[in-house]
Parts: structure tokens; sequence; C-alpha cells
């Protein structure tokens, strides 16, 4: 892996690398990026999609600098949210901590910033950034420095930076950060982890949408500061656009430019600046959290552009009505890829190779999948066929038959299982209706520290139930070391729930691509439950069994998809399997019954 990466490199070529979990990716491709950056003057950007998962990145550079004796800098870049050590702005929930912050340093009010200013105090932190950024958040705290100012500062001079996709992918982010740490990417090498969630991040960051209900409070938020601004008028405009959209019994429709009024559309940006400085206002005599005025303003400059990749979707609601502007296909986000020396995009999930480098724009890249090293006798995996998460299907009976199967089989198995499911909703439907003590559970909304925390504590346990869901935090680039995990059940098929949108973004992806259900639907929804399924094994010396809960995982369309990354077993008995598995007698099991698909 480390020859065909270095060799891309040595071509001024990306590459899409695609293996196996647990084969040791990330020590890979940080070697070979770091080994021909240092010959060539280059720098090198690890993004991840998620903030958990710096973790690893941060353990292989310092098994580098330990093993080779070296003082290779680098930092640990997260939101500046989750670096801000003001206790008075820290507690800000989602936009209304940017605006703050943002009015703070603007009035020179903040002394953390102030502080940061000083570079000898700066600099005394390098150590404490080499540990991550909770580390260095802790020591500049203690010492009244703007944590992300420092690390920001520090990055100017550090080969190796960890950050984001955000920092990267979101266009509104990305410039301001450059120019922060003073790199720019014709000279910086990019490693992208988990390369496959690329797409559905950067659509993320051109997307947005707003509520009345979201409006009402941010009428309410004016009265309280006895503001003379009016935007009731703009609930009224999307009322009224809902009566003549919403027609015989329709619950969503599509919306256009024409539809809104010239009154709403004219002066928006003087509009969205009065509701800014409001919320600032607001804020400060009410000390609440969060004001809806500035999410009122960043939707109304959303508005001033549309191309034939956004859809603006109307829909009612029993609060109210909602309006989404939503990204199709990010592609003036993704294009940065081609603004880099060159690309690494790696993940155990990136099949079909010809599909990723379509979306990512780089068909002219080099490509290379690897098969496991690991014995196939170490893992054993099934499908129940008896269980659908279909929609139509989900109900209390049936969440209640899914707790009692995963009770049968954690009382087989010795050892830590995990649960993953498709959704928080199915979660809690299943997590309703169990038993047993479920020890670990994953809630929506959990903080990066919090899922470090919950995730430490199942890693000091040896013989627990962890609930969790597809695509989150603790499914995708985490590394379950030491055969922690004894066995997986992958509950339903995160496949996402059929509306305009996701009609919308088939009929777009086959004009582009021609294959719209497969790059859009289909696969994305596999390839969450076969990166879940993955955390057990990784290396040649774990054992675990993967149980896909959910029958449909044995229809061709998307067996064929699970081909690519897993052998399954033909056993209808899947208890007897797992319990024969755990006991160490998989020999006994009919081989003739089983088959690699």
């Amino acid at each position: 892996m480390m020859d065909d990466i270095y060799s891309a490199l040595s071509d001024n070529k990306s590459i899409l690398v695609n293996a196996p979990t647990g084969t040791g990716k990330t020590d890979a491709a940080v070697a070979a990026a770091l080994t021909y950056a240092k010959k060539n003057g280059l720098d090198v950007m690890f993004l991840t999609p998620k903030t958990s998962q710096h973790k690893i990145v941060i353990e292989s550079l310092l098994g580098i600098n330990k093993r080779f004796g070296i003082n290779l800098k680098y930092v640990d870049v997260v939101g500046k949210r989750n670096l801000c050590v003001n206790a008075h702005v820290n507690n800000l929930e989602g936009e209304t901590f940017y605006k703050k912050c943002e009015d703070l340093v603007k009035n020179k009010k903040c002394m953390f910033y102030t502080n940061s200013k000083d570079t000898d105090s700066v600099a005394k932190l390098l150590n404490q950034s080499l540990l991550g950024h909770n580390a260095l958040f802790d020591e500049a705290h203690k010492k009244g420095i703007c944590a992300y100012e420092a690390v920001t500062a520090l990055a100017k001079d550090s080969r190796v930076i960890i950050a984001d996709y955000a920092h990267i992918l979101n266009p509104y982010v990305r410039e301001s950060f450059l120019k922060k740490i003073s790199h720019n990417l014709e000279n910086t090498i990019l490693i992208w982890d988990e390369a496959h969630n690329i797409v559905n991040a950067a659509s993320s960051y051109l997307s947005t949408s707003i509520s009345t209900r979201s409006i009402e409070r941010g009428a309410a938020e004016l009265q309280t500061i006895n503001s003379s601004m009016d935007i009731g008028y703009i609930a009224f405009v999307l009322e009224e656009i809902a009566k003549r959209k919403l027609i015989d019994d329709m619950t969503e429709a599509f919306i256009e430019p024409i539809d809104l009024p010239r009154t709403l559309t004219e002066n928006i940006n003087k509009v969205a600046e009065d509701l800014e400085k409001a919320s600032l206002e607001y804020i400060s005599k009410t000390d609440s959290k969060r004001s809806s005025l500035i999410h009122v303003a960043n939707f109304l400059r959303s508005l001033q552009s549309k191309d034939e990749s956004t859809v603006w979707i109307i829909s009612r609601h029993i609060n109210g009505i909602k309006v989404a502007i939503t990204s199709l296909y990010p592609s003036k986000s993704i294009d940065v890829v081609n603004g880099a020396y060159a690309n690494i995009f790696m993940s155990g999930t990136l099949m079909p190779l010809g599909m990723y480098k379509e979306l990512f724009g780089v068909e002219d890249s080099n490509s290379v999948s690897y098969a496991s090293p690991f014995p196939k006798e170490n893992k054993l995996s099934l499908i129940d066929q008896d269980t659908s998460t279909k929609y139509e299907d989900r109900s209390n009976e049936s969440y209640s038959k899914m707790a009692e199967k995963i009770e049968l089989i954690k009382a087989h198995t010795i050892g830590n299982v995990v649960v993953f499911f498709p959704s928080f909703s199915v979660l809690k439907g299943v997590y309703r209706n169990m038993h047993r003590t479920v020890e670990y559970l994953q809630r929506s909304e959990m903080k990066s520290f919090e899922i470090e925390k919950l995730l430490s504590e199942f890693k000091g346990s040896d013989d627990s139930l962890l609930f969790a869901v597809m695509g989150g935090s603790l499914s995708e680039g985490i590394d379950y070391k030491n055969n922690i995990i004894k066995g997986i059940i992958i509950v339903g098929i995160p496949l996402e729930k059929p509306n305009l949108e996701l009609n919308a973004r088939i009929e777009y992806m086959n004009k582009k691509f021609g294959k719209g259900s497969e790059y859009a639907y289909i696969i994305p929804g596999v390839v969450k439950a076969v990166q879940a399924a993955g955390r057990a094994i990784r290396d040649g010396k774990d054992k675990a069994f993967v149980l896909l809960m959910d029958k449909r995982y044995g229809w061709r369309m998307y067996r064929s998809i699970i081909n690519n990354f897993i052998e399954i077993s033909d056993e209808k008995d899947y208890l007897t399997a797992i319990k024969h598995f755990n006991e160490g007698r998989s020999g006994t099991l009919h081989n003739e019954n089983k088959s690699m698909l």
C-alpha cells in the first residue's frame, strides 16, 4: 500500500485506496505521504468526517516521532466551538456561537483571544498540541489562551495538519482557514479518511432549512429587545406558498425562486445584517444559549443562489411549514480536490472504485483494492432471513421481536456485543423493549468528549452491550483494538427514506452519471452497514461474528454489493451457528451449506 501511494504521488497523481478495516490504512498513508512530502517540500493534511477519528492519526504520528527519534511538528485542529475556553461563549449553540465569537474578537472584548497574540506563550503549548486537541484545550484553558487561535498559530509551522472535512470541503470555511494557517493546497497532499463520506458531507455544507416555527421564535426575540423589525412577513409568505403548492393532501413540493415575492428577496443582505445585530443584542440581554434570528439571517442569504444541482422543497408538518434548500451533488465543494498537489482517498468501503472516481471528479487518478489478510475462519457472517426493518414493517411488535433476538444472541456470547441501527428512531424502539440492561447507549447530539468518554468506558468492559447507529461516530473510523468486540448485530439497512429530495438526487445523478439509484440510494446505504460490520476484526488474531438482521441483505441487488466486502454463510439457523462459533466449533457446521458469494 505504501509503495502504491508513494508511486502515485511521484507521478503527481491522486489515488483511491480500498482496503479492509484494521489493515493499517492510516499508518500506510501517513508514512508514504510524509516521506514524499519531506523530500519535496510539501505539507500533509489529514482530513476526517468526524472529530473522534483524529485520535488514530495522532497515535500514528506519535509512534513515528518515537520510533525514528524525530521532532515532527503537527497539530490537531477541530471546530472553533470545540476549542473555545471562554465560559461565557462556549456554551452558546450552533450559529449563535460563531456570531458571538466574531463580535467579541472584532470589538476586542475577548481576553483569551488577546492573550493568544503572545507568541511565546503559544509556543509553549506545542508539546500539548502533539497529544491532540483535548490536551491542548486543557493547557490553553489553564493559561487563559484561546485554544483555537493557539492551534492555528502552531499550524503555520507544522508539516502535518489533522482537521475535519469542513475545513476544506465547506466553501464558507476553507478560504479563511487556509489563510489563517498560512498554507495553500497547491503544496499540500490531502489524505481523506473514510472517503466514502465525502459527497454526503460536502452536500450538507451547501444545504440549509427553515421553518415557520423558527421564524416565530425569531419574532419573539425581536419583541424581547423591543425591536421595530418585523419578520412575521416571512412566515406569512411561506404559508401562502404552501397553500398554492401543497394541494390534495400533498405534504411536500418543489418551489422555485419565482415563487418568492420580490418584497422578500430585495435587500436581503441588509435585512440579514440587521437580524444578526439584533440577535447579539438578544443574547446579551437574555443570556440565552442560541438565537433563531441568526438562523433566519443565514437562510435569507442562501436564497440568493440556486442552480440545477440545488432544489428547494416546501413541506407541511405538525408544527408548521418548512423550506429546505438541498444540494443534490456538491460539485463546487468537491472541486477543491483538484486544487491540491494530490489526494489520497482511502476507506474500507470504497467500492466500486469507478463510482467514486466519478463522484470525486478524479477519473485519471490511480486506484487499488486490497484483499483482507486476516484468517477467514475468524469471522462468521450471517443473515437473519426472518426480520425486516422496512418502514412499513416497523412497529412496537417488530421492535420487541428484535430485542428478544438480541438478548438471546448476547446470552450465547461471552464478551462485548455491539448492535448498530439504521437510525436513532429504530434504536429507541428496540431499546424500549429490552429486558436486559444495555450498558452503553449512543444518544443523538452527543458531543465529541461524550463520545470519547463512552468509547473509553466501553473499551474497558468485557461483557457488555453497546447500542449505536450506523453512519455515526461509533460505527466508522473507530479502532476497537484487542478483540474487545465478540459480535456485531447490524439491524436493518440504513437507506434514506424515499421522498422528493431523494428522488431529485437520484434523477440528478442519473443525468450526470447514468446510475442515480445505485449512486444515491442503494450503495451508500449498504456501505454504512459494511463499515459498521467491520468494527470487530482489527487484526489477524481477532475473532467475531456479524449478523445482518434484515432479510433484504439476502436480496440479489444488496448481496451483489456486499459481495465486495463480506463473505456470508448460507447457514439458516444463525443462532446455532453463532453458538458453535463462540464455542470454537465453527468447523462442525455443514461446510456444504456455506458459500462465498
